[in-house]
């Protein structure tokens, strides 16, 4: 089972969204299909880099040209020996057409030149593939980053609305003599930084919205925040080496780069087949009709017809060293391509090993910081009893309500970067698709609102 499969077993599809739901991952998602500047221009090179095979084809087809022409002559010739014909005033005109006909048979240049535009068409259009899966990554990076500062200002205000909650109850303590200065001073140094952390995350909160609303282009509504629960899957198949096969077969990037590699390779064998001869065949007609003659009315006009049929075959000689130039430059271009290749596999293999790793360990830091979340309210539940009976002081309240609202921030990001490192792996493995948005799009919850949050 694929790890696409997997993701059928999560919850149940949820509703399409209306106007009284939140955006969801899926809307947001086509929204930046539409707009994202990025992925156009990836799709009009692909667009032009189509052109470019129909055009090396025309180098092999029939150049067919018709001309024609209309020519008034006037002539004026004075004979001052005497001979024969005397002087002689003309006026007539001249008018035909003439159709010719061109065709490569050999030329070995043609031919390598349009295999190296089916590759770079094919390299354009693995491009335009690769923007479209980039894409699907910036959206979903851009709107976890949105929900994860969402959820940090509401863990911030919270902690904000605990701490004051502590300085209150501190003031009032040493009111009654019961605790000492030191612990009110300690109440009010921890709220004055709980307000400074709101403001860096109201701001932080700000620039994400910003971030994404660069891509889908429109004004970044309430955003359908994660379920409660939702399957954390591992990767299948669990073999890490199987799924690095997958991605040196199918990565779009690496398929990017090898075809640009047979582009140079063809236009190395384009450029060495400068020394090769060339054949061509070319076929005229000619038709011309003149109603008089340079040699006066006694001649009268005339009526030519010519066809013709040749074979020109030219053999390169010396053309001053500039082909042997270009083989030299296309030869390292083709290293050059070759070098992308190696980069590009080594970079396949570190990205879908990582991201392979990076689910397997996500799904134990979700778990684990769920735990750690489930600890660290309790150790609160039992420290504010504590001190309540005096036997605890109010800067070990503020310790352990510090480490809780820690672990629901990490807790929460744990549960977006799961996500996030799913669709990498995808990516990596050259399966990454708008489907498996649509899947994890059923794990969020469309309906809930959070009308609290101002932007």
């Amino acid at each position: 089972m694929s790890l696409r499969t997997g993701f059928c077993i999560a919850l149940s599809t949820l509703c399409f969204s209306t106007s009284l739901q939140a955006l969801d991952l899926k809307e947001a998602l086509e929204r930046a299909e539409q707009y994202d500047a990025t992925l156009r221009t990836a799709m009009a090179d692909y667009m032009a880099a189509e052109e470019l095979f129909p055009q090396s084809r025309a180098n092999l087809l029939p150049d067919i040209q018709l001309g024609g022409f209309y020519q008034r002559n006037d002539t004026s010739r004075e004979n001052s020996s005497g001979g024969i014909i005397g002087d002689v005033d003309s006026n007539f005109t001249t008018k035909g057409y003439d159709v010719t006909l061109n065709q490569v048979l050999f030329n070995k240049a043609f031919w390598d030149a349009m295999e190296q535009s089916e590759a770079l068409v094919a390299q354009a259009a693995a491009n335009y593939e690769v923007a479209k899966q980039d894409l699907i990554l910036r959206t979903a990076r851009a709107y976890f980053n949105v929900l994860g500062a969402q959820d940090n200002v509401a863990f911030t205000r919270a902690e904000k609305e605990a701490i004051g909650r502590q300085l209150e109850q501190s003031r009032e303590r040493f009111n009654v003599g019961l605790i000492a200065i030191t612990d009110v001073r300690e109440s009010q140094a921890s709220y004055d930084n709980a307000v400074a952390n709101e403001i860096v995350a109201m701001n932080t909160l700000r620039n994400n919205i910003e971030a994404l609303r660069v891509i889908i282009g429109d004004p970044v509504e309430d955003l359908a925040p994660l379920a409660e629960k939702f399957p954390l899957l591992l990767p299948e198949p669990a073999n890490i080496d199987e799924w690095q096969r997958l991605a040196l077969d199918n990565n779009l990037s690496l398929k990017a780069s090898r075809f640009g590699l047979s582009a140079a390779k063809e236009n190395y064998e384009a450029n060495r087949a400068g020394h090769y001869p060339i054949l061509n065949l070319r076929a005229a007609h000619t038709f011309d009709s003149a109603d008089g003659s340079s040699f006066g009315g006694a001649f009268g006009g005339s009526d030519n017809t010519a066809n013709s049929v040749a074979a020109q075959l030219n053999i390169p000689i010396y053309q001053g060293g500039g082909v042997t130039s270009r083989v030299r430059q296309a030869n390292a271009e083709v290293w050059s391509a070759q070098a992308v290749v190696d980069q590009a596999i080594r970079t396949t293999v570190q990205q879908v090993r990582d991201a392979y790793l990076g689910v397997e360990s996500s799904v134990s830091s979700v778990r684990a910081f769920h735990q750690a979340l489930i600890s660290a309210k309790t150790s609160v539940e039992a420290t504010e009893a504590g001190f309540e009976a005096g036997t605890r002081t109010s800067v070990d309240v503020l310790l352990v309500q510090g480490r809780q609202f820690e672990a629901e921030r990490n807790y929460a990001r744990s549960r977006y970067d799961y996500l996030l490192v799913l669709l990498e792996l995808q990516r990596a493995a050259g399966s990454l698709t708008r489907e498996d948005v649509w899947q994890i799009n059923q794990w969020l919850d469309p309906n809930a609102r959070d009308d609290t949050r101002t932007y």
